[in-house]
């Protein structure tokens, strides 16, 4: 460590104002950290950044008026020309800059002089953030710094715990800083879990219902789902399409929709092949009480609970005619009218999800057109378990540590044995196979996957029928790309732009392939 990283820091609270900014790291240190440089230098900004975003969070607060800028274990060695220019905008301001940090995080050794000059650098002895910001400030924190070092021995540190998880994980989905300001203020506050205000609680309960679903992938399909569904969430659709083989996860890709898009309402999820046909009416838009013969109390219906949030219908082609023509009528006018009643305004996003082609189901004449038209201007398709092969070796390992937590990690020629079916239940057959191998801890994986191959019943797609039509067992890589190319634009009703964003394309790039397919048959329309 250099001598000229460990002056301390000493003081009192100043009386101008002061700007904190912490990292993006480890957020169980960064946040104590924050909240113990609050609990000194009361009234404080707060900012947080990562090294990338540093010189941009300090430009965009130069004209705050601060004379102390504390900066907390936040990474300085990514562009020294940019923090020249903003270290020296806001030294020109009149305001101090430190830099406070752990043992292990000293000052980038490769930081140009310049630079160095223009802020003071305490490296604490401390192995942790938040030590190193309480001697940096004068001590005194033991409190907090005790809280931190327990993370989930204790009910009160298990609720922090919890808390900063459900914000790390809102903040991957939302880049929400507000909810890490607002713990970093409530934990140099102190306000225990009980009193924590109701958007802590909602964000808590929101982790705590869908935190443990993941769509982290290195599949290139999956990541092009991953961004659709962040600008589907935060755009004014109010119909969502989500089409795709049982199994495959459309459920999580509608609870993403609804986390990420910040609507305050719930999500209520309701599968319409569960209900028997003659009470799917009132069961989705309510009734009064005593509307028809057995209705011995009112209901408000599912349109009407998830008010101001979203309702994910499931299994959608198995609705009655009827109920489609009532559904068309609400999601072209947002208004519900429960049997017996007057009607009654909601504002509802509708994602609905099926495994069944509904374009076929129209020409034959089993799904109402114009409710077809309703729902799929916006489609998501979710590519199945098969086509996601980088995923799988880690949805394995995942899977399995949900299953079966301390337990030794689940076996390559195991994973291997499993990589080799292609799963026809997708996601959800998966995960129902190491369930029972973390419950059967005598039965083999091998055992177990056969007895799952005989139980389902369903003739497993192999690698060969998985290949797009068209190409032959030998074919040329830029043949197989050919026919799958085509096979996606006749699946989406020969939609060149549909086609073209699910492939990740460009509308030039789809129709070379196209006309590379022979895409000239008569008959056919062009993308």
């Amino acid at each position: 460590m250099m001598n000229e990283n460990r002056r301390v820091l000493h003081g009192a609270a100043p009386s101008a104002p002061v700007l904190v900014v912490s990292g993006l790291g480890d957020l169980w240190q960064y946040l104590f950290a924050t909240a113990i440089a609050l609990r000194k230098r009361t009234g404080a900004a707060v900012a947080f950044a990562s090294r990338q975003a540093l010189p941009d969070v300090l430009a965009e607060r130069t004209g705050g008026g601060f004379r102390e800028v504390l900066l907390l274990g936040v990474g300085l060695s990514a562009d020294p020309a940019r923090l020249e220019s903003a270290f020296g905008a806001m030294r020109s301001r009149g305001a101090k800059i430190r830099w406070i940090s752990a043992a292990d995080f000293p000052v980038p050794p490769e930081m140009p002089e310049k630079v160095r000059k223009l802020f003071e650098a305490h490296v604490g002895e401390a192995d942790n953030l938040p030590s190193a910001v309480s001697e940096a400030l004068g001590g005194g924190e033991n409190g907090l710094l005790e809280l931190h070092a327990d993370p989930g021995r204790t009910a009160v540190s298990k609720a922090w715990r919890e808390r900063v998880d459900a914000a790390g994980w809102s903040f991957a989905n939302s880049h929400d800083f507000a909810a890490l300001e607002s713990i970093a203020r409530d934990l140099a506050g102190r306000v225990p879990p009980e009193r924590w205000n109701a958007e802590a609680k909602r964000l808590v309960e929101t982790f705590r219902q869908f935190g443990y679903r993941s769509l982290q992938t290195a599949s290139p399909a999956m990541r092009r789902l991953r961004k659709d569904i962040s600008r589907v969430a935060r755009s004014r659709a109010m119909r969502v399409l989500v089409t795709g083989e049982s199994g495959v996860g459309k459920e999580t890709v509608a609870q993403q929709i609804h986390v990420q898009s910040g609507r305050r309402g719930p999500f209520l999820a309701f599968n319409c092949a569960t209900v028997a046909k003659d009470l799917l009416e009132s069961q989705l838009f309510g009734h009064a009480k005593g509307a028809f013969t057995g209705a011995t109390e009112a209901r408000a219906g599912f349109f009407r609970e998830a008010d101001g949030g979203t309702l994910f219908l499931d299994e959608i082609a198995e609705l009655t005619p009827e109920v489609q023509g009532v559904l068309l009528r609400v999601l072209q006018e947002g208004r519900v009218q429960p049997v017996g009643e007057r009607e009654v305004k909601v504002d509802v996003r509708v994602v609905a999800a099926t495994n069944r082609d509904l374009a076929t189901l129209v020409r034959e004449g089993r799904f109402r057109e114009d409710l077809f038209w309703r729902l799929s201007a916006v489609t998501l398709e979710v590519p199945p378990l098969r086509a996601r092969t980088e995923d799988f070796r880690p949805l394995v390992r995942e899977l399995w540590k949900s299953f079966a937590p301390g337990r030794k990690p689940i076996g390559e020629e195991d994973v291997a044995l499993l990589a080799a079916w292609d799963w026809p239940g997708n996601v959800r057959q998966l995960a129902n196979v190491l369930e029972r191998a973390a419950i059967f801890e005598d039965r083999t994986i091998a055992e177990l996957l056969e007895e799952e191959k005989a139980r389902s019943g369903v003739r497993a797609p192999d690698r060969e029928s998985a290949r797009p039509p068209g190409a032959g067992a030998d074919a040329p890589l830029e043949e197989v790309v050919r026919a799958h190319v085509r096979a996606v634009w006749e699946r989406h009703g020969r939609n060149g732009s549909e086609a073209a964003r699910i492939l990740g394309i460009s509308r030039n790039t789809l129709r070379a392939k196209l006309d590379g397919a022979d895409r000239s048959a008569p008959g056919e329309s062009t993308p």
